[in-house]
C-alpha cells in the first residue's frame, strides 16, 4: 500500500479523550511502547513504525518503499498465498506502507483468542523473516514500473513532485518514495535484505496498540510481535534542510489546464509554533470552502474549482505549500490572485476571522476521531516524533488559546513568500504572460 500523507491526521475527539488513558514502556528488545485500553469492542488495532522512509533510501531510491511492499509476500513459515488465505480465514487486517518519514505496519484484529494468536504469528513471522523472493521482487517491479509511468500522465502528481525536487534539492526528501524508472529496476534482493536488516530493528520501532485489552496483554503483544527483531541501532538524524533559492518554473505539458504548486518550508513536527500556524494554513487554504484562497480565486472570481494549502510537519522541516488547477488562459490571473491572497495573510487577520476558524477547529474534533484506527495512529505519530503524552489534549488547548496578536507575530515570523518557489505545469502557449516569483521587498533574511 502507498499512502503519502497524512495519514496519521490531527483532530481528536474530546468525548474519545476523556476516557483514554495512554501508557508507554519499553519492550526487553528497545521498541517503544504506546497503548490505550480501549474495552468499547472486542477488537485491537496495531501501528507499528519504523524510521525506515524513504529519506533513508540513500542511492537506492525506492528501496524503502519496496521493502516495506513485500512485508507480507512470503516468510521462513508461509508463502505469500498461505500467509493472504490464513488472514482472510480469521478476519485479520494486515497493510503495510511508506511514507518519506517511516515505513508503517498496521494489524487489526479481534481480541479472541483463537483469532489474536494465530494473527500475532502471522504478523510477527511477516516482519522478522520476509523471505524477498525473486520472483515476487520482479512481479512487484513491474507493477512500480507501470505505476510510475502513469504518474507521468498526471499533471498534479508531475507538478507536486517536481515542487518537492525544487523545494528540498539534495535532502533525501526531495526523492519522490516509489523511486524513479531507473532506480526501481536496479533493485535486488539483496538490497531488499540489507534495508530490512539495517532499519526493520526493535531500537527503530514504534508500536502503538489500542483495543479491549489489559496492560499485561499488550506487553505481551508487543513482546511477541518485536522479540524476533535483532535490537540494532535506533537510525542517525536526517540531514537539516537547507532553504531553496525562490523560483517559480514553468514546464509544458500537453494539458487544458495549468497545474500550480508552490510554497516555501514549513516546520518540523513538534515545533512549538505549529498550532498557530496549523490554524494559519486553516484561514489561508486548509479548510476547504472556509478558506481565504476558495473565497478569492473560486467563489469571487470563478478561476479554479478547486484550491487549497497544506501544512506538513516531518522529522526535519515539512512544506507549506498552495495547489491548484486552473484553464490554462486563466493562468496569470490565478497566480496573482493566489499571491495577493497570501501577502494579505501577512497584513491583517481580523479576530472575529481567527474566532471562527478556531471554532471550526475544536468543533470538528469528535467528527474526525471515531475509532480506534484512528486513536492508534495519533499514538502512533505521538510516539514516532518525540510529543508529549498529552498532546491530543493540550493540541485542541492551544488553539483555543491563541490571540489575533500571537497568530500574527507567527505568520510575520515564518510566512516568506518571497522565497517561494514553485512549479507551473500546463500549455505555455495559451498562458497570457509568464509567471514570476512574488514581487515583494527584497528579504532581509531566511526563515
Amino acid at each position: 500500500m502507498k499512502a503519502i500523507a497524512l495519514w496519521l491526521g490531527l483532530f481528536c475527539s474530546f468525548s474519545a479523550q476523556a476516557a483514554l488513558t495512554i501508557e508507554q514502556w519499553q519492550t526487553p528488545k528497545g521498541a517503544r511502547v504506546w497503548f490505550a485500553h480501549a474495552p468499547q469492542l472486542p477488537m485491537v488495532d496495531v501501528r507499528m513504525v519504523f524510521d525506515a522512509g524513504s529519506a533513508r533510501d540513500g542511492e537506492l531510491k525506492g528501496v524503502a518503499s519496496m521493502t516495506s511492499e513485500l512485508i507480507g509476500m512470503g516468510d521462513r513459515v508461509n508463502d505469500e498465498e498461505t500467509f493472504t488465505q490464513a488472514t482472510e480465514a480469521l478476519g485479520v487486517q494486515f497493510s503495510t506502507s511508506a511514507l518519506k518519514d517511516m515505513a508503517v505496519v498496521n494489524l487489526r484484529s479481534l481480541t479472541r483468542p483463537d483469532v489474536l494468536q494465530p494473527a500475532l504469528m502471522l504478523a510477527s513471522q511477516a516482519l522478522t523473516y520476509p523471505s524477498f523472493l525473486e520472483q515476487v521482487l520482479k512481479r512487484q517491479q513491474a507493477q512500480t514500473l507501470t505505476a510510475l509511468k502513469a504518474k507521468q500522465q498526471s499533471p498534479g502528481t508531475v507538478a507536486t513532485e517536481r515542487f518537492w525536487q525544487k523545494l528540498y534539492g539534495n535532502h533525501p526528501y526531495a526523492s519522490p518514495s516509489d523511486g524513479t524508472e531507473a532506480s526501481v529496476k536496479s533493485l535486488t534482493v539483496a538490497d531488499l535484505k540489507a534495508f530490512h536488516q539495517q532499519y526493520y530493528v526493535a531500537n527503530n520501532a514504534v508500536v502503538a496498540i489500542v483495543g479491549a485489552l489489559t496492560r499485561a496483554q499488550a506487553e505481551m503483544m508487543a513482546i511477541q510481535l518485536t522479540d524476533g527483531l535483532p535490537a540494532g541501532q535506533k537510525a542517525t538524524a536526517l540531514p537539516e534542510v537547507a532553504v531553496a533559492a525562490p523560483d517559480i518554473e514553468s514546464i509544458a505539458f500537453k494539458s487544458q489546464q495549468t497545474q500550480i504548486v508552490m510554497g516555501q518550508l514549513g516546520v518540523k513536527r513538534g515545533d512549538p509554533d505549529y498550532p498557530a500556524l496549523y490554524l494559519a494554513n486553516h484561514i489561508l487554504g486548509g479548510s476547504g470552502f472556509a478558506s481565504r484562497l476558495m473565497e478569492e480565486v473560486r467563489e469571487k472570481r470563478g478561476l479554479v474549482y478547486g484550491v487549497g494549502s497544506s501544512l506538513s510537519p516531518m522529522r526535519q522541516t515539512g512544506p507549506w505549500m498552495v495547489s491548484l488547477k486552473t484553464a490554462n488562459s486563466n493562468t496569470t490571473e490565478a497566480m496573482k490572485v493566489v499571491q495577493e491572497t497570501v501577502l494579505g495573510m501577512l497584513k491583517d487577520i481580523p479576530a472575529t476571522e481567527i474566532e471562527t476558524h478556531k471554532d471550526n477547529i475544536i468543533g470538528g474534533f469528535a467528527l474526525e476521531t471515531d475509532s480506534n484506527k484512528d486513536i492508534v495512529g495519533y499514538l502512533a505519530m505521538m510516539a514516532f516524533y518525540g510529543l508529549p503524552v498529552d498532546w491530543l489534549d493540550s493540541f485542541p488547548q492551544k488553539i483555543k488559546a491563541i490571540d489575533q496578536t500571537q497568530l500574527m507575530a507567527t505568520i510575520q515570523r515564518h510566512l516568506k513568500p518571497q522565497w517561494w518557489t514553485g512549479v507551473v505545469l500546463g500549455n505555455p502557449s495559451q498562458q497570457t504572460a509568464p509567471v514570476q516569483v512574488l514581487s515583494v521587498p527584497a528579504p532581509t533574511g531566511h526563515h
